[in-house]
Formats: structure tokens, sequence, C-alpha cells
């Protein structure tokens, strides 16, 4: 080899491992995202110190008269939340809306979506707060009832729905938030009682960046009894909310608003069952999963009775969805009044939401809601949105736990988290159900907190509306 030719050789070697070494001293790339607190699952109320706590809430009806809606951020904290706000709309070719907020110590906020983004008809909030802490929940308002609901803490590749119902011209809508600048696509798979099926126009569905995207029940089901929903997205992370109406006619009657399930689960708690005269308790069960799941009911805080069977069966095949009342014979001997309820499977494979419809006035008012997985149990439950007038029977709480549970529910105002008069100490027995009034005027307008000596699962039951009969109900946030 001639001296040029080593020359050279030297050369090239020494400048690939240049090459490499630089490489190597490089910092990793890191892919730009939101804050992501944990893996996907049910809401939570961020504890510890988090650099921000960003919530992603399902959406609001919107563009007519009587449809609104609004986001409400509380600080329970010492000190000023400060953060930013922003709206997104499914109007085509319209930006979304961004504005900077401050909640004082101790207080809350709340943001009325139309009138920061005056076009659409669908509204969604993202809510990004300095320095984590804070809770936020949405409230969506129609003609026919009003609906509180969780804002995710993180967007999610995956949405399940179990209880979707089209019947006697109820409306359903997917709600599909893509709060990145990049265009999210996504998938939708249904299952009803015909069978599952994938729509081809639902495949490759695109979703615009900071954007919504909105299905509804024509291009999903008409004149279903029970829909599953699958949304599994091909590229990006979405949210997805439900929006459904239901007119008198179908047995059901009223408006829901509320966040998916972002992720399959092995176990759902549901605090507020109820069987008597005139109820409807329908939960749905919907298998997202490639394998058949056994499921077990049993029920909690009702009296033991030789002619009820509390360990109630069903095998769900997968892809499928399949649905129970209470009143069905399987329940038997199911005693009237109040109970809980907890549905546990053998596979992590199912998602389930109950639909309640109670009497309302001349009428009947319906709820839907999805169950609290099991994992997610907590000692302490909080809520932005409280009651602006007493109600009794507005707070229901599940004992899970062996032990009778002592819970003191608190207000969060100027003086900080104080506890509501006669509310100090109320005792839930082991594995037992609870109502508590709220009616003491220091309660009103104000978060909410519900501490416990023990494990519980925490639902609401609001006031639909102040000129309509019946609740509304929905989980308070753990933590």
């Amino acid at each position: 080899m001639n001296i040029r030719r080593l020359l050279a050789l030297t050369v090239a070697v020494v400048s690939v491992l240049s090459i490499i070494s630089l490489s190597s001293s490089l910092p990793a790339r890191i892919e730009p995202v939101f804050a992501n607190l944990s893996d996907p699952t049910t809401p939570f109320v961020p504890a510890g110190s988090f650099i921000n706590s960003t919530w992603f809430c399902p959406g609001v009806p919107s563009g007519s008269a009587g449809f609104g809606g609004s986001v409400v951020v509380a600080n329970p904290t010492d000190s000023a939340l400060f953060g930013k706000l922003t709206v997104f709309t499914d109007a085509t070719d319209t930006p979304e809306v961004a504005q900077d907020f401050e909640v004082p110590a101790r207080d809350s906020a709340h943001f009325d979506l139309p009138a920061i983004q005056q076009t659409g008809t669908f509204l969604s909030a993202l809510v990004e707060v300095i320095g984590g802490g804070g809770i936020v929940e949405q409230l969506a308002v129609s003609p026919t009832g009003q609906a509180v609901a969780a804002c995710s803490n993180s967007p999610s590749s995956n949405w399940y729905f179990a209880d979707g119902f089209t019947l006697e011209g109820s409306t359903e809508s997917l709600v599909i938030t893509n709060p990145f600048p990049v265009d999210a696509i996504v998938n939708v798979a249904l299952a009803t009682k015909g069978g599952e099926r994938s729509p081809l126009r639902l495949q490759g569905y695109p979703v615009a960046g900071h954007s919504i995207s909105v299905i509804t029940d024509v291009e999903l089901a008409k004149d279903e009894l029970v829909i599953g929903i699958a949304v599994t997205t091909a590229r990006g992370r979405v949210v997805v909310g439900r929006a459904q109406t239901f007119p008198a006619a179908a047995g059901r009657n009223g408006f829901t608003m509320n966040l998916g399930a972002p992720a399959l689960g092995d176990q759902y708690f549901f605090a507020d069952g109820e069987s008597g005269p005139g109820i409807a308790e329908r939960y749905s069960i919907y298998n997202g999963s490639d394998r058949d799941a056994v499921v077990v009911v049993a029920f909690f805080g009702v009296s033991v009775d030789p002619s009820f069977t509390n360990n109630v069966e069903f095998t769900v095949d997968k892809g499928s969805v399949l649905t129970f009342n209470t009143s069905d014979p399987e329940f038997e001997g199911l005693p009237v009044g109040r109970h809980g309820v907890v549905l546990s499977s053998n596979e992590l494979a199912i998602v389930v939401e109950r639909a309640l419809t109670r009497p309302a006035g001349d009428l009947v008012a319906t709820s839907v809601v999805l169950g609290s997985p099991g994992a997610q149990t907590s000692t302490r439950w909080s809520m932005a949105i409280g009651l602006e007038a007493p109600a009794d029977n507005a707070l229901v709480v599940l004992n899970i736990d062996t032990t009778d549970a002592l819970v003191t529910v608190k207000a969060v105002g100027a003086g900080g988290e104080v506890t509501i008069p006669g509310l100090e100490a109320v005792t839930v027995v082991a594995g037992g159900v609870a109502t508590i009034n709220i009616t003491d005027s220091s309660a009103l307008g104000k978060p909410l907190i519900v501490e416990s000596t023990q494990r519980i699962y925490v639902e609401r039951s609001l006031p639909r509306g102040a000129d309509l009969a019946g609740r509304s109900g929905s989980f308070a946030l753990r933590g």
C-alpha cells in the first residue's frame, strides 16, 4: 500500500470514529408531547409535584339555543393557580382559541366555552395548569338536561363505550378531539345485537390537528337497543366523548355527555344502583378484546335473602356487547332500594356502563355512567362541580371494605377545606351504601371533598337543570 492510499484510509477511519463519538455524546431525540401523568386510566386529581398538570375535556354542545357548557377549574390550595385554556371546535377551518387564566387560592373559575369559541356544534377544552394542582371538570348543557363529566389527564390511542342507544329517535354522537397539531387517523368498530362490524366509512377516519370531528348515529347505527364502540387510532392520540339525547318516547329521557374509557379492564364498581317501582337499571358490558370473558355480577348493601343469588355469571363473547337489567329473572329476589354493584371479569377485556332511569315528575330521567375500575378506589374523592341548590341524596358512597367507614364531606372556600356541618362523620357500614344530603348553605356553589377512613367510591346525583325534574349521575374524581 503506497503512502497516499495509507493516508487516505487513515483520514477516513478517523472521520468515522469522530462521527460515532459525536453521535454518542448527543442527547437522545425527545418527541414533543403534552404532559402525560400516567398510563391511560380513569381521571384523577394529581397529587405531589408536577411540572404541569394537563386536562382534556370531552366536549359540550354549542351553536343552538339551549345548548352550551363550561369548564370549571377549582383551586383547593393556598396559592394561586396559573395556566392556559385552549378551546377547540368542529367548525371547518376555524382555529382553536387560547387564553391564559388565574384561579385565586381556595377559589374556582368557570369558563363558558361558547363565549370563548363562538362557532361550531361541539366545543372541547384543553386545560394546562402550570406547576400542577387544581381540579378540572366540565358541565354540558342541553334543553333536555345537563351533565357533569370528568376531564381526562391524558389523550389515548384507544377509547371504549358500552351503552349506546339509538331507539325511538334517541341520538348519539362521538366527539373526537385531536389536541395535537398533526392530523390523527382513527378506526371505529361497533358491536350490536346483530354482531360486530367495522363500517368502511369509519376506517381511516381523519381528525385534523387542533380540532374536533363528530361522528353521529347516522354514521354509527340507527335504531339499535345497544351499541358497543371502540375507537382506535392508526396515527396519533385523541380524546373521545359521547353525547346522547333520549326523547321520552324511548323509555328513556334526558341528556348525557361523558368521557369514554381509555383502556379495557377486568373490574368495575358502581355506587348508585337502585331497584324499585318505575326504575330501570341496565348494565352494558362490551368485550373489546379478541377473547371471550366470563363476568360475575355482585351487589353491595343488600340484605341476605335465600331467594337471591348474589353472584350471577355471564359469558361475553369477544367483540360483542351484553346487556342485562336488574329486573331480569337472574336477579329475582334483589331487594328494593339502593345498592352498589361490582362486575368482575377473568380477562382484562371489558368496559361496563350503567344506564339508570328513574321517575322524574310526569316523565323519567336517564343517566349513563361509566364504571370506576377496581384499581382506582380511594379514601379521598374531589369535585370541582358541586351543587347550586340544596338536594337530598346528592352523594352516594359505596364502602367496599370489611370495616365500617367514617366519611367526612368538606366544602372548599375562603377558609380552605371546611367540614360541612352535620357531615363530620357519616357512617357507611362495611360493604354498604349510604346517601348524603347536601343542604347546608355553606356547601352550595363550592367544590366538594369527600374523605373516608376506608376505601370508597363516590357518585354524584345532581339535579339535571333548574326547570327539569330528575337527576344526572357522575363519579367524583379520586384524589
